[in-house]
Formats: C-alpha cells, sequence, structure tokens
C-alpha cells in the first residue's frame, strides 16, 4: 500500500477527525501531510495536528500579525 493510500484511507477514518462538520479538526500521526481538506472539502483545509511540522506553522501563523504590526512602528 502506498502512502497516498495511507493518507486517504486516514482522512476518511471519522476517528481522526474532533468533529466532522464545517470546523472539524484532524489529526493522524499515519497522515504525512500537514495540510489537509476540511472534512466537506469545500470548507477549505485544515492542518493535521498529529504532523510534527504543526507546532511551528501555528506559530508562524500567529507570528505574522506581530511582526507587521512591528515592523509598521519601527520603520
Amino acid at each position: 500500500m502506498k502512502q497516498r493510500d495511507i493518507n486517504e484511507m486516514e482522512w476518511r477514518n471519522p476517528a481522526n477527525w474532533s468533529w466532522r462538520g464545517p470546523l472539524g479538526l484532524y489529526s493522524s500521526k499515519r497522515d504525512t501531510r500537514l495540510v489537509v481538506p476540511k472534512a466537506m472539502p469545500a470548507m477549505g483545509v485544515t492542518f493535521n495536528f498529529a504532523h510534527p511540522g504543526c507546532n511551528y506553522a501555528l506559530i508562524a501563523i500567529a507570528a505574522l500579525p506581530v511582526v507587521f504590526a512591528l515592523s509598521y512602528y519601527l520603520f
């Protein structure tokens, strides 16, 4: 079985979703993707919260407004 198939199987498993609504959170250690489609793909994408890079991505996203605000006041 290829990793692509494992990722798809994990994504379809309801046990990997905290809530399968439009704001559902996804967490699967077997899925290698950092960003995955939402349970309803038309709603966009979400992070795989079990992925090792998720913490770094969330920190980077949270730091962006701070960096922009500081750059506005400093320059």
